[in-house]
């Protein structure tokens, strides 16, 4: 599958959600999340957005409140903390982590809720769009995709990259070998439990599909972007508890390593 058909599956699923009602929306972000994390093109745009970006500090500085003490969320100017910011609060939606009604009642307030869900996605879901589309350079010619990518380079912040010790016990080569075991141990898990819905054991096989794929390519980024999903929708789930811990702990150790 192309970038662009991926791009359009992903638009289509941001159109549902703009189309749906608000009692049904949540069912509608968790496919849109779907159709980013098993989209390689769009994952690692997502991946490579979340490097050193912290969800918390950022959304903090977003918040805007008046003198009325009404808030609203002011998103930042730069493309890739945009991706980072939304993709975050879609993941913080989709694991209950954060209510999507109470969201938009607290950050897009207008006349009622149907007027204040509109608010939401023309300002959030498509900036998301639009900025992803923009990072791809769909209906862009060559010339305006260079200068595109020149843009996304200087915006990106100067993080240098961070070397993990070199010991054999916690070479990445280790850390990708062991997460294939706990990636392989949840899908088994999860497959064989009559507790999960078949809808949720589909999304899980497409994401740790995708896990064990990134394991291959040895790319940290979009392992790191894979993550935060999978973290998110094991999270209630008791019998991956034990794996999810141990993935956890796997990760922790390999961490604690880096400079």
């Amino acid at each position: 599958m192309t970038t662009e058909e991926q791009f359009e599956i992903f638009s289509e699923c941001c159109d549902e959600l703009k189309n749906s009602k608000i009692i049904i929306a949540d069912a509608k972000v968790s496919k849109l999340l779907r159709s980013i994390v098993s989209s390689p093109s769009l994952v690692d745009i997502v991946g490579e957005a979340l490097v050193g970006y912290n969800f918390d500090t950022e959304f903090n500085k977003c918040i805007e409140t008046s003198a009325d003490g009404t808030t609203t969320i002011s998103l930042p100017s730069e493309p890739h903390k945009i991706i980072a910011l939304v993709f975050s609060l879609l993941s913080e939606f989709d694991s209950h982590r954060m209510d999507l009604q109470e969201f938009i009642l607290s950050y897009f307030k207008s006349e009622n809720l149907t007027k204040s869900f509109k608010l939401f996605n023309t300002q959030l879901i498509d900036a998301l769009r639009e900025n992803l589309s923009n990072w791809i350079g769909i209906g862009k010619s060559e010339e305006q995709k260079a200068t595109l990518d020149l843009e996304q380079t200087i915006e990106t912040p100067d993080t240098p990259p961070i070397e993990p010790t070199t010991t054999e016990a916690d070479s990445p080569d280790k850390l990708f070998a062991d997460l294939k075991i706990i990636f392989e141990q949840i899908k088994e898990t999860i497959n064989t439990d009559v507790r999960v819905k078949q809808e949720t054991k589909d999304d899980l096989n497409i994401t740790i599909e995708a896990l064990l794929e990134t394991l291959r390519l040895k790319n940290f980024k979009i392992l790191n972007a894979l993550l935060i999903s999978l973290n998110n929708m094991i999270a209630n789930i008791k019998s991956t508890k034990y794996y999810h811990q141990e993935m956890q702990t796997r990760l922790a150790k390999f961490y604690e390593n880096f400079i």
